[in-house]
């Protein structure tokens, strides 16, 4: 990650709320993997819904908004987000088996949230990488 990303992630308060351990939902990651595969071949994108409580960040929910999907990208209008919404992060699937981070997906992550999935073929919980604002991989617990 760039020290623009960095910075811009600093000013928008991504690095403030601190957290030791993500748990996500066994739901929620059904959910997930189940829109994964009835959007192929396009991707598909939607925030994370949940919130930090005795340092550990807890996702429940999905949050989807307004946007456009293709095989080559998924674009959604945050600027649509609710301000009380418990947006945390996102995750979007990407077509192929490549879970990697593209340099657009390392800016959206700096600037949009804390926790960050992406999702690839065959679309099993084995296949999503997790991600910390900065980009660095880090992992989650299922429960």
């Amino acid at each position: 990650m760039s020290r623009i990303d960095k910075f811009l992630s600093y000013l928008l308060g991504n690095d403030k709320q601190k957290f030791e351990e993500v748990n996500i939902d066994l739901e929620v990651l059904d959910e997930i993997m189940e829109i994964s595969r009835e959007s192929y071949p396009n991707e598909f994108v939607a925030l994370l819904q949940g919130k930090i409580r005795d340092s550990i960040l807890h996702i429940d929910g999905l949050i989807f908004l307004p946007g456009e999907t293709s095989s080559e990208g998924a674009v959604m209008k945050v600027f649509m987000l609710p301000p009380m919404s418990g947006s945390v992060g996102s995750v979007h699937s990407h077509p192929g088996y490549s879970n990697h981070p593209s340099q657009a997906d390392y800016h959206f992550f700096a600037k949009n949230g804390l926790f960050h999935m992406i999702i690839a073929e065959p679309y099993t919980i084995d296949s999503i990488a997790s991600f910390n604002a900065f980009g660095e991989k880090i992992d989650f617990n299922v429960i």
